[in-house]
């Protein structure tokens, strides 16, 4: 009985050791530099929020944003718990990138960045700001999407813009080449 009563107790005490060590985290390399991002993912696709709307392999999930100026425009706040989530629309990405100003109206909270792990789970990027220039990542577990939240900052609020949001896709995924008389062709980035 005795020896039944340790073998539970030591499965018990086991299981969030087991738990923890299957969690998959993502590896993940942050840039500062467009070329060393764009030279470190290979193909990419460019939202450049015209004011025409998104790209058809754009989707996003706001509280707040909206192109305004060939720009996206948003504010975000602990308090209100706003976010923004991008999302490439043909699949999974393994890299992200884009100019970010989080001065339009001085410096706030800084912006947290989190992957949206596919297959489920989430990997913090990193806070950002105050920041005007590239700011980018590459992953090594592909991931559906990533939200933009306030970040911890001083200040009452987050308001920023997002200049051409470069997307990678994972190999294999689906990307659309828009021909010039306007067919679209769809082909697996090599």
């Amino acid at each position: 009985m005795e020896e039944i009563e340790m073998k539970k107790w030591s499965l018990v005490l086991s299981l969030p050791i087991v738990l923890w060590a299957t969690t998959a985290f993502a590896a993940l390399v942050t840039y500062s530099s467009e070329a060393a991002w764009s030279a470190a993912v290979g193909s990419f696709v460019t939202e450049s929020f015209n004011n025409a709307g998104l790209e058809p392999t754009t989707g996003v999930v706001t509280s707040a944003g909206q192109i305004d100026g060939d720009k996206w425009h948003d504010r975000v706040t602990l308090s209100g718990g706003e976010s923004t989530t991008f999302r490439y629309l043909l699949g999974s990405m393994h890299g992200a990138g884009g100019d970010w100003d989080t001065s339009p109206l001085l410096e706030g909270q800084g912006l947290r960045i989190t992957l949206n792990l596919t297959g489920g789970g989430t990997q913090f990027v990193g806070q950002i700001g105050p920041i005007d220039g590239f700011y980018g990542w590459t992953s090594d577990a592909a991931f559906d999407s990533f939200t933009i939240k306030a970040g911890n900052n001083a200040g009452v609020a987050e308001t920023f813009e997002l200049e051409h949001l470069m997307m990678a896709p994972t190999s294999g995924t689906v990307t659309p080449t828009v021909e010039p008389d306007g067919c679209e062709v769809r082909s697996r980035p090599s």
